[in-house]
This record gives structure tokens, sequence and C-alpha cells, in this order.
């Protein structure tokens, strides 16, 4: 049921949350699973009921990246080497994710 534009929590049933996971961008040259660039998921918007599984979601559904490839296994799973936010109805108005590498 939508009331005005806004969505009635209440009303709807299995209301889960979106998360936006992002590679992290701060990380040093020997730790960091998103080097090379080419062929990595640097970005993903998930439903999923709570951050771990967004985050394991992110992991076993990826678009055939190579950031498991290297020597860093499992870097969505990891709050060292990726970001996980709940994003909400209130906020900013602003891009949420916009991923381009050029080559």
């Amino acid at each position: 049921m939508r009331i005005f534009g806004k969505l009635d929590i209440k009303a709807e049933k299995n209301v889960m949350a979106l998360w936006l996971l992002e590679a992290r961008n701060d990380l040093e040259k020997g730790n960091n699973p998103w080097r090379p660039w080419y062929n990595k998921t640097f970005g993903m918007i998930i439903r999923a009921d709570s951050e771990i599984e967004a985050r394991k979601i992110a992991q076993d559904k990826r678009v055939d990246g190579d950031e498991s490839r290297e020597k860093i296994k499992n870097p969505w799973l990891s709050e060292e080497h990726s970001r996980c936010a709940k994003l909400l109805y209130e906020g900013e108005k602003k891009v949420i994710l916009e991923d381009f590498m050029s080559g």
C-alpha cells in the first residue's frame, strides 16, 4: 500500500532493506583486492534482511568479477575491504551508485 508516494511498511509483506556495497578506495597496494581494476565488481545494491546477509549475497552473486581470485579471498564479506550501508528514505538528493571504469 502506498500513501502519497511513501511506502506504508506496516501494510507491506516481506519488506527488506536495500544495502549499498562498495569497494573501499583507501586501501594500500598490497592489501587491495580491487587492483588491478579490470574485471572487478566495484559496487552493488542488494535487498536483504541484514548487513551480514547482504554481504553474503554480494560475495555469492557478484558479476563474475576477479576480486576473490586475488590473494585476498571474500572481500565483500570483509569490512576492511568493502563498505556496506543501509539505504534510507531520508537523506540528501544524490546519485546512489555510479560505477564507471574507463580502459
